[in-house]
């Protein structure tokens, strides 16, 4: 969901080695030099505002920003900031928060956002996407159309971040991960040069940048997979079903006894219900392709539970992420944490145990009340069928992905969040039921080893980052050299 908050949308990212760095040069400079090079309706500024990020926390800190309008600019761009040593990096809606940029004082953001195409194709069961389409607009052209995407919850994230991360969405049982939805893309090298990349043109690349994109270059458009849907039949029962604390552990239960179907999904949330009281709440978020009745059926365990309140009910395309929505506000500090687990990390006593630690987290720190831990467990039989042979996402099988999320103002309370949020991943790791760490990359601090978020991928990621970057361009999302 979050993924794609939760992204990955995520950004894809360049920069130059230290030892190349020379003086910023003057806005005035960049703007001549570089903006006779770009497209009419593109511009070069100095103002952060272009492209703001989702959290506050050690953000990419650029002294220019190019808001470009066409792939033709980016390239340009690339090429321009390769012969002048600037640092830069590619950013569609600015999601990504791994703590890993370091774009300097005289870094340069690719902003883009402009690039948001969305045109089907003639029987609506593909389309093609620009580098920066939001997943809201995505979401009410495909509805528009009757068809829909596998797309990521949270309709504020850039499509195609999220998806090259892995892609982690509701519809993941019918359709496959996010990764397996993107049939060609066309994009920029670490040279400046436009390519299309698919599984009959450079596979290697093809395979690389399915996993690990921002490592290889920045995509401009992609042509994704669209599955065709009457209005009528578009929609899914989902809502926010709360619980009283006494009923965590049986709700825990509940959601491991399930038997998760391909058309199923479900998120668990610890949240507050905000000021003046901030209490802390339990809410569960069932989704379900199809009716109610079959719905209430399929998630009967975790109703037998006894909930407080029960907001499902059946909802068309356009409002599935609806719940989301509070999840997409920029600003604020929000040094987030992640952990991957399997089915066997549904573990009461262990979810009790990281439930009391938020507990405790927001009432001893109120400036930090809009904490949350969010949880997503997903169907994975249609993406472990599919394979790892062509994408480097490493894991299909795992079928949870967790992440907490610290959201407060001021910065001297950077490392009272850090702390916390290194305990709740300590404490869900210790019953994560997976033979390694995992996390899910979009989900990722930052400061976990490269293993743990690429996977057995990894080896072979570094060959191809050497064949495809042997300057190290693009090294600011969970760099591969």
């Amino acid at each position: 969901m979050l993924a794609l908050v939760l992204t990955q949308a995520l950004s894809l990212l360049a920069s130059v080695p230290p030892s190349l760095a020379v003086a910023c040069p003057r806005i005035n400079d960049v703007q001549n030099d570089l903006g006779m090079k770009l497209s009419p309706g593109s511009s070069v500024s100095s103002n952060a505002s272009d492209a703001p990020r989702w959290s506050l926390y050690r953000p990419p800190s650029p002294a220019f920003i190019v808001n470009v309008k066409t792939e033709r600019d980016v390239a340009a761009t690339v090429r321009y900031c390769n012969k002048n040593n600037i640092p830069f990096l590619a950013q569609s809606q600015g999601n990504g928060w791994a703590d890993t940029f370091h774009l300097g004082e005289c870094g340069l953001v690719i902003n883009i956002a402009g690039l948001n195409k969305v045109q089907f194709g003639r029987n609506r069961d593909t389309a093609l996407i620009g580098g920066g389409a939001l997943v809201n607009d995505m979401v009410t052209a495909a509805y528009d159309a009757g068809t829909r995407f596998a797309n990521p919850t949270c309709t504020c994230l850039g499509f195609l971040g999220a998806m090259l991360g892995g892609g982690i969405t509701r519809t993941m049982g019918l359709y496959g991960a996010g990764v397996d939805q993107i049939l060609q893309v066309k994009m920029v090298t670490a040279s400046g040069e436009i390519v299309k990349v698919s599984p009959g043109s450079r596979p290697d690349l093809w395979y690389a940048i399915r996993g690990a994109a921002p490592n290889f270059g920045i995509v401009t458009s992609a042509q994704v997979k669209a599955y065709p849907t009457p209005k009528a039949q578009n929609v899914a029962w989902e809502g926010a079903i709360t619980y009283a604390d006494d009923k965590l552990e049986a709700l825990i239960q509940a959601i491991h006894d399930l038997d998760l179907k391909p058309e199923m999904e479900i998120d668990f949330l610890f949240a507050t219900s905000g000021p003046p009281l901030n209490t802390p709440t339990i809410t569960a978020i069932p989704f379900y392709i199809g009716n109610a009745s079959a719905a209430e059926k399929a998630f009967a365990p975790i109703l037998a539970v006894g909930p407080i309140s029960n907001e499902a009910k059946e909802v068309p395309y356009t409002h599935w992420g609806d719940f989301a929505n509070p999840f997409c506000q920029k600003g604020m500090r929000k040094p987030a944490y992640g952990a991957s687990l399997g089915r066997e990390g549904l573990v009461p006593k262990t979810w009790r145990a990281v439930y009391e630690h938020f507990k405790q987290f927001v009432a001893a720190n109120p400036e930090a009340a809009g904490t949350s831990v969010l949880a997503e467990y997903y169907p994975v039989q249609k993406a472990v069928a599919i394979g790892n042979a062509t994408s480097s996402y490493p894991f299909r099988d795992v079928p949870i992905h967790v992440v907490a999320i610290p959201m407060y103002k001021d910065r001297s309370f950077d490392a009272t969040a850090n702390a916390w949020g290194v305990r709740f991943r300590d404490v869900l790791r210790s019953t994560d039921g997976l033979r390694e760490n995992s996390t899910y990359i979009n989900f990722a601090h930052g400061d976990e080893p490269l293993e743990e978020v690429y996977g057995e991928s990894l080896g072979r990621l570094k060959t191809l980052k050497k064949r495809y970057d042997p300057l190290n361009r693009f090294n600011q999302w969970f760099p591969l050299a």
